[in-house]
């Protein structure tokens, strides 16, 4: 192997290729690949030195006046040879720091880039920072809405002052047919307007205009670019042409452009205009699913938001029944899109920022140590003239090339684990720029930037280890030249920032951990076990009215529960667990509201007799909803608990009547309460509508099943096909899946968190077994004249394990008060838990407790086998 590497050798390609061929080790292989390229880089800078060294030759042969110092790159030059040469005789240490390095490098350069794709990355729109989305809070439940009251719309477009224009939209799911089986396509619907605010071209005929949105305005669609491929072959004959979508024929009139997504984390198949009605001025309950709007030049959010403000203030003082506690105001697009998901990567990049930070320390203390082991080396080059500066340019050129090779590493451990991490994201993430996460130019330079202020980061404090001696002493007795005081205390501090960031960690993942427990331990009010969700869609064409639906939806289940594994089946609007904050106003027909005021909103839901089965969500009095309840019968209502506790706190509410849309309904049954939008929310006053009255072409069906649901899926889905072949089946899921995807945030945080957590207390633990290892080792001289004077073995074991708990003291004390700071920002995720929760606190104590005794256990042990009479003969 040695004559490979021979830089006299006259092939060093054939030869490694030979020894290629004679190591069928793939871990083999690789290590003789990076030997082979670390020899190359080697002769690379012999050569460079040889041109440097010539160069320099050719010019000090001139005279004084044309000379140009190129000293300094000669000895860059130098340093950097040699420090490679020193690490690759070295392989131990240098794959001990390049791995531990290239783990914290790796994770921050994979975090970085999906913070980059999401955060930073530019939204491809024109002056997409100009962009922003409406939305409105009710002041009286704390509810955040995206919907736009049609109304209330209009009004703001024409009074306020800050936007260039404002448009509506709406994203949803549709159905194609005629090109084969029917399927789903992403649809947008565009008010007048919203593709000239967001300045979309078309790449074949024309976009929407605002005539297109009028009422009697003939049916038009335009494709998107990436169906338009797929689906349509690319057909540049395609403008004029009719597609079905839905009920309807439309005329295509345009493709938009490649990678148009609005939001800009969805996709879009096709944009089809929002008809304006005539009475749209006086719509103020619904209209626009969504409001964008294109700020003025010059203008910034704040000023928006401070007009908003005095618009909706003149809003409720107009419209007090439906305007009173509503309040507008803008974000801006990305803000708006990214949501909860900025603050949990920022916490992320933090936790992998820590782990970088626990590591450097790590490699500086082997530093400290290597140079310990090289005093001798250290000595010889003093004697022979080095000066501190050049001993200490040596060192940082080694942590230079050190880090270098870990960032090389680190690169490589991103690439791979940049798929890993998106694919943890939760399904509900819909952040602009996560499906293109890549590793492009800026990343590679955050790469270059934290290897380089790593190298410099463990590298200073190895070179502190550098102290003029006595050279004819050092080389007499090699055992004294020690490490300088501030050496020594630069390590010590070093080891404790490693504690107190572990600690920060640890408590960080037992909070989450301990939310995450409580969040399994919490009763949604049904039962989520053994229940498949399965979104269905019918033609319009051949289910025109609601006895129609309805009657293909009595086949359906009776068709359903006639299988053999299937318990119940039911229907309804809204999927529990997933952020629903759909509200109605509540009014008792006998205490009506007082006139001008709004009354107050409570949940909504549309659903069938079935649904409540098959959820198994116990009624508490009264009855469910029937074959009884049809368009032509009198309306009627369910209520949850929280509704009769509410509004009927001393009265049964069975028979009372409310105000609703199809006028009054008579309250004919009351059940539990259930967590509707999230299991962190508290159980809302809810109230059901029958589906049985009104059931509309696309619903979510709930199969409680007695079996495996995902195994009685295709019996499932086969009896619908029979029953009505064009059926679509849209998403499928069990609920025991949608619950768990409402914990996601959490799982996620608690798992790379806890990961992060076990790295750090590791590289704690190592950095701790390396500081007493230097302890025991400096301080065998003073072991070795306690052993003689009568010292026992307990006694040098308890000198080791004081010190080493004075360190790990001093870190615990500053990681947990840090921890009381840092996890104030994990309250947004948190659950039952207090940021301050002392039971996590105490347990991350011990859990660090426990590894400080593991780390000094084998110093200890090794002091306590000192040997008197040789340690005193060597000093």
């Amino acid at each position: 192997m040695r004559e490979v590497f021979d830089p006299a050798h006259a092939d060093l390609r054939i030869a490694y290729l030979d020894a290629r061929q004679r190591t069928p080790s793939r871990l083999a292989r690789a290590g003789l690949r990076i030997l082979y390229a670390a020899r190359v880089l080697l002769l690379a800078l012999d050569c460079g030195r040889v041109v440097f060294a010539a160069t320099l030759a050719f010019h000090r042969s001139r005279p004084p006046d044309d000379r140009h110092p190129q000293e300094p790159f000669t000895m860059l030059l130098y340093y950097a040879r040699h420090a490679l040469r020193l690490l690759v005789r070295e392989p131990g240490f240098t794959i001990a720091a390049v791995l531990t390095l290239a783990l914290g490098v790796g994770a921050n350069v994979a975090v970085f880039a999906v913070v980059e794709a999401v955060l930073l990355r530019p939204l491809p729109f024109a002056d997409a920072d100009r962009l922003a989305i409406v939305k409105h809070r009710d002041q009286r439940t704390g509810f955040t809405k995206q919907d736009v009251a049609m109304g209330d719309f209009v009004d703001l477009a024409a009074r306020q002052s800050v936007f260039e224009s404002m448009a509506g939209y709406g994203s949803g799911q549709g159905l194609m047919f005629g090109l084969g089986d029917p399927f789903r396509v992403s649809t947008l619907g565009a008010g007048p307007g919203l593709l000239d605010t967001l300045r979309v071209r078309p790449v074949l005929g024309r976009l929407l205009r605002p005539d297109d949105s009028r009422p009697d305005a003939a049916p038009v669609v335009v494709l998107g670019y990436e169906l338009w491929q797929s689906r349509f072959g690319s057909d540049p004959n395609i403008v004029g042409r009719g597609v079905k979508l839905g009920p309807r024929e439309r005329q295509v009139v345009g493709v938009v452009q490649e990678g148009f997504r609005f939001p800009p984390a969805a996709a879009v198949d096709v944009i089809v205009p929002m008809a304006v009605p005539a009475t749209a001025p006086a719509e103020r309950k619904s209209g626009w699913p969504y409001a964008v709007a294109r700020l003025k030049p010059g203008t910034s959010i704040e000023d928006a938001n401070a007009n908003l403000a005095i618009l909706s203030t003149a809003l409720q003082r107009e419209y007090p029944r439906s305007n009173q506690g509503s309040e507008y105001f803008a974000l801006p697009l990305r803000d708006a899109v990214v949501g909860d998901t900025k603050p949990a990567l920022l916490l992320l990049l933090a936790a992998v920022g820590v782990v970088l930070l626990i590591a450097c320390a790590n490699v500086a203390n082997l530093m400290v140590a290597r140079s310990l082991a090289r005093r001798r080396e250290m000595a010889v080059r003093m004697a022979l003239g080095a000066g501190r500066g050049q001993l200490v340019a040596q060192l940082l050129a080694e942590s230079l090339m050190l880090a270098l090779a870990a960032g090389c590493a680190g690169a490589l451990v991103a690439i791979w684990g940049v798929p890993g991490l998106v694919a943890l994201l939760p399904a509900s993430v819909a952040a602009p720029g996560l499906a293109d996460v890549r590793i492009d130019g800026s990343v590679l330079a955050f790469t270059l930037g934290v290897s380089v202020a790593t190298a410099l980061l463990f590298g200073l404090v190895a070179a502190l280890t550098v102290k003029r001696e006595s050279a004819a002493g050092a080389l007499v007795a090699p055992g004294r030249v020690t490490m300088s005081r501030t050496a020594r205390r630069a390590t010590s501090a070093l080891v404790v920032v490693e504690i107190a960031l572990a600690i920060v960690l640890l408590v960080g993942a037992g909070l989450i951990l301990r939310s995450f427990v409580r969040l399994l331990a919490v009763d949604p009010g049904f039962r989520a076990e053994r229940v498949m969700t399965m979104g269905i869609a019918v033609p319009s064409d051949r289910y025109k009215d609601a006895d129609s639906r309805r009657a293909f939806y009595d086949r359906a289940s009776a068709a359903l529960r006639a299988l053999p594994d299937v318990r119940d089946v039911g229907t309804a609007v809204v999927m529990p667990l997933t952020g629903n904050n759909w509200t109605v106003g509540f009014e008792r027909v006998e205490q009506p509201v007082a006139a001008g005021a709004r009354p107050p909103e409570v949940g909504w839901q549309v659903a069938s007799g079935g649904y409540f089965r098959a959820l198994q969500i116990p009624l508490v009095a009264g009855r469910l909803f029937d074959e009884t309840d049809t368009p032509h019968t009198r309306p009627v209502v369910i209520i949850s608990e929280a509704v009769q506790r509410r509004f009927f706190p001393h009265e049964s509410a069975i028979g009372r009547l409310i105000q609703s849309g199809d006028g009054p309904a008579e309250i004919v049954g009351v059940v539990g309460n259930i967590r509707r939008a999230d299991l962190r929310d508290e159980p809302r006053a809810d109230l059901y509508f029958p589906a049985e009255r009104g059931p509309g072409n696309q619903m979510t069906l709930f199969v409680g099943t007695t079996a495996d649901p995902a195994g009685v899926l295709p019996s499932l889905q086969a009896a619908l096909r029979a029953i009505e072949p064009s059926i679509a089946f849209l998403e499928a899921r069990t609920l025991s899946d949608v619950a768990a995807a409402s914990m996601q945030v959490t799982q996620l945080a608690l798992w790379l968190l806890g990961l992060f957590a076990v790295i750090s207390i590791s590289l704690a633990a190592v950095g701790i077994y390396g500081v007493m290892s230097y302890v025991v080792r400096q301080r065998t001289r003073e072991i070795g004249t306690r052993v003689a004077l009568g010292a026992t073995g307990r006694d040098i074991a308890w000198l080791v394990m004081r010190q080493g708990a004075a360190i790990a003291a001093c870190g615990t004390v500053l990681g947990l008060a840090a921890s009381l700071v840092a996890s104030r920002s994990l309250a947004a995720i948190l659950f039952g838990v207090s940021t301050s929760d002392p039971a996590t606190l105490a347990v991350s104590a011990g859990a660090l407790i426990a590894a400080t005794v593991a780390a000094c256990y084998g110093p200890a042990r090794r002091a306590v086998r000192v040997d008197p009479a040789r340690t005193l003969a060597d000093q």
